[in-house]
């Protein structure tokens, strides 16, 4: 594991923020660390930077306490902590410039992570003039210019429009086949199911669940099943009140049903029993869907 979170706790008054979390973060993977706004996130990864102390629990990098060590566990650490920030009036190279003096880092690392993040030929513009999603790489390229093992990126595509979430996205996808190991935080579940190995989701400062994507979807034990029927008012009431049926919703103009896998056939035969034509019917599993089967649907997505 090349991070580990052992009863990791904060609180802000009254308020518990993060409450005896445990994560374990394996090398290589590319690790999304989900929650509704207001869940922790945030707190978290501020302990794991060592920008505040936690209350309770350590923070382990490559074995080595943050809170013991500090800077010296955080050596082969990038980090993008929020919305990237920089001198819009100065270009994206003077503002690594400056952050490569400070940190000490040989300036020939600069166009490296310019031409890596794809800004190789932007980087002498100033960033005033650059879209948000070229500021946000920039952001990644100044995490990147210490040479990190590790990277952690919280809300890395928050505030992007498609094209620049796109962006981004390829750009992770790039880095963790280079052997870099990522931790993202995020509130949009199905930007981070595009391109996460692993998983795990809070909600109020505790652990949900955790583990490989692919398993917990496999082993949800539950589909959410998108129907498309001829009479969908009265479908909607014949299975919202099936005890085997989770959740039954009316979107745009379709059913959207959450139940047992087992359940599926007895859904079907249920409606054509009933005369209600069933046209199609596609099971979907998503990480959002996995989330509120677990905190239920007062947790919002956004």
């Amino acid at each position: 594991m090349i991070l580990e979170t052992k009863n990791l706790s904060k609180s802000f008054g009254q308020r518990k923020a993060v409450d005896g979390l445990n994560l374990e973060i394996p090398e290589g993977s590319v690790y999304g660390f989900l929650g509704p706004n207001g869940s922790g996130k945030s707190t978290t990864i501020r302990m794991m930077t060592a920008l505040i102390l936690p209350d309770e629990g350590e923070v382990f990098i490559q074995g080595n306490s943050v809170q013991k060590m500090g800077n010296k566990a955080l050596t082969h650490v990038g980090a993008l902590i929020e919305r990237a920030d920089f001198y819009k009036h100065l270009s994206g190279e003077t503002n690594l410039e400056m952050l490569a003096r400070i940190d000490g880092t040989d300036f020939s690392r600069i166009q490296y992570v310019l031409g890596r993040i794809g800004l190789g030929k932007r980087g002498h513009d100033k960033v005033k003039t650059y879209s948000q999603g070229m500021k946000q790489r920039l952001g990644i390229a100044q995490a990147l210019l210490s040479n990190p093992k590790l990277l952690i990126l919280d809300e890395p595509t928050n505030g992007l429009d498609p094209q620049g979430m796109k962006e981004v996205r390829d750009l992770i996808r790039d880095l963790s086949s280079e052997g870099i190991t990522i931790f993202i935080s995020s509130h949009l579940l199905d930007e981070v199911q595009k391109v996460c190995s692993h998983v795990a989701m809070i909600n109020l400062g505790k652990l949900i669940t955790t583990g490989e994507v692919n398993t917990l979807l496999t082993d949800s034990g539950f589909l959410i099943t998108e129907v498309s029927v001829d009479q969908t008012d009265i479908a909607h009431d014949l299975l919202k009140v099936q005890g085997w049926v989770h959740q039954c919703d009316i979107v745009d103009d379709k059913l959207r049903v959450s139940l047992g896998k087992d359940h599926i056939s007895e859904m079907v035969q249920m409606l054509v029993q009933n005369d209600i034509q069933v046209s199609a019917v596609i099971p979907r599993t998503s990480l959002e869907d996995l989330f509120l089967s677990k905190v239920g649907t007062e947790s919002v997505i956004v």
